[in-house]
């Protein structure tokens, strides 16, 4: 039996190669470009600390090799895109999807050389609109890409967000939705209005209690308090599933007003799922998509309507030069500078207390996982290739439901 491998906080938020947290994010598939955002160029990326190219090549296949050609280290961010693959722009040696040099114009004509030359690739895969790599060992044969449900359900409306781009650690973002208490302290202000029923749930003098649930695919945090009726209870649930994904459900509903709230027994319409990507330790990526399948027939239309008014609306003085600032009365730049201004997890002072509990839950099974990682087992998350057709939904109930001792559904298994 291998020994046990013995992981530190601080391991968690290092991405590049041959890091714990690094070995462990690369057997996963991780998005990296949305499908409509590679055009007919090559785009260089930073993924988990390697410098990379993306294209399609003539026959719609996507290809993410080294950025440098292994010839004379030229970038084939400059290259041409062409029948079989991607042309190094100085000597033209040419490259197809799967790294294999196929052309060395300069080398003799019964030169064999070439076949010889096989460049760093990995694997790409597409799926509803997002394209994924798999970084890990054995790309010939990787795991099964998750069939997630809100990119491959039929029916309902779609939609993914531009791509978020954001200059921090990235498991400075993930741990912060395993955080609620967040939501009724630093958004307080900015997020939802008055008499709405996400205003009342997330009351500053009455926040509502919660617990982190282990799962099957990560944590999913609980947050509840009373119904509308003595054995009834609000319920909203955000889920993190490894290695590095968000799934909210109350994106419909928090905005509704108090006694609409009240009907709401069947959960929220609209997936809103958030997948994280770094780029090294201190960039990273948000690829956002959205499934909704209610009956409002243009929701993001809508959607886009209530955000609008979370636009930061703090007064500036002159000679305030703090980076983040306005940040007060957006949501999102509130998470930026809260987020953005803790140094990396294992290099900062911490005084955790109860309130922490869904943060220290999570870590606790990051670490397990980088360890199974490091032990050479399959961490959570990655599925088994026998699960590969099996369509994975995660849990974000926000509603009304039956009052209940269990936590949630998902405790039980």
């Amino acid at each position: 039996m291998a020994p046990r491998a013995r992981v530190s906080p601080g391991d968690l938020v290092r991405v590049g190669k041959d890091t714990p947290g690094g070995e462990w994010l690369r057997r996963y598939w991780l998005p990296l470009s949305r499908d409509e955002d590679l055009l007919d160029i090559p785009r260089a990326l930073r993924i988990l600390g390697e410098d990379l190219v993306l294209f399609r090549d003539p026959d719609g296949r996507p290809g993410l090799l080294g950025q440098y050609c292994p010839h004379r280290g030229t970038s084939l961010e400059y290259g041409d895109v062409e029948t079989g693959g991607i042309r190094c722009p100085y000597h033209g040696w040419l490259f197809d999807v799967r790294g294999q040099c196929l052309e060395q114009p300069a080398e003799p004509k019964d030169s064999t050389f070439y076949r010889r030359v096989r460049h760093l690739a990995y694997p790409v895969r597409e799926q509803g609109g997002l394209l994924f790599a798999y970084l890990g060992p054995d790309g010939d044969r990787p795991p099964p890409l998750p069939r997630y449900a809100p990119l491959v359900e039929p029916g309902g409306q779609r939609q993914i967000e531009p791509v978020r781009h954001l200059d921090y650690n990235w498991f400075n973002f993930w741990e912060n939705s395993a955080d609620p208490c967040h939501l009724s302290i630093l958004h307080r202000h900015s997020a939802y209005g008055d008499q709405t029923w996400g205003n009342q749930f997330f009351d500053y003098h009455d926040m509502p209690d919660f617990e982190p649930v282990e799962t099957g695919y990560g944590l999913t945090i609980v947050m509840r308090k009373p119904g509308p009726s003595p054995d009834t209870e609000y319920v909203d649930e955000m889920s993190l599933a490894f290695p590095s994904i968000i799934q909210i459900g109350d994106t419909e509903l928090v905005h509704l007003k108090i006694e609409q709230a009240a009907t709401l027994r069947d959960g929220g319409r609209n997936t809103h799922l958030l997948f994280l990507t770094p780029n090294d330790d201190y960039h990273f990526m948000i690829f956002t998509v959205d499934h909704y399948t209610g009956p409002e027939p243009d929701f993001f239309a809508k959607l886009a309507q209530m955000r609008a008014h979370e636009v930061p609306r703090q007064e500036v003085k002159p000679y305030d030069r703090r980076e983040y600032m306005p940040f007060r009365g957006s949501v999102r730049q509130e998470d930026v500078m809260t987020q953005a201004t803790q140094r990396l997890l294992g290099e900062r002072e911490e005084r955790l207390a109860t309130s922490d509990r869904g943060v220290l839950a999570l870590r606790r099974l990051a670490q397990q996982a980088v360890a199974a990682a490091q032990r050479g087992e399959r961490p959570k998350g990655v599925l088994a290739p026998e699960a590969a057709e099996r369509v994975v939904r995660f849990d974000s109930f926000v509603g009304v439901r039956p009052r209940t001792s269990s936590l949630h559904p998902a405790a039980a298994r």
